[in-house]
């Protein structure tokens, strides 16, 4: 019986823990991305953001895989 409450427990903190740093991190992204200098946001190393600019649907081609 006590596993079972220390089980719950547990998983009740981790989902708890790992919503709260969602939070976190979706809050710092929000804020950085709206007053950041344009600078800051041109950084140089890893990717950010990726926009595709222009183009239409029919531009973009997908592939289909055939059966095997």
């Amino acid at each position: 019986m006590i596993g079972i409450g220390r089980l719950l427990t547990g998983s009740a903190l981790t989902m708890a823990g790992g919503y709260l740093i969602g939070v976190a991190h979706s809050s710092y992204r929000h804020y950085y991305n709206r007053y950041a200098a344009d600078e800051d946001l041109r950084q140089r190393g890893s990717i950010q953001e990726v926009f595709v600019v222009g183009g239409t649907e029919t531009e973009i081609k997908t592939t289909r895989r055939g059966k095997k």
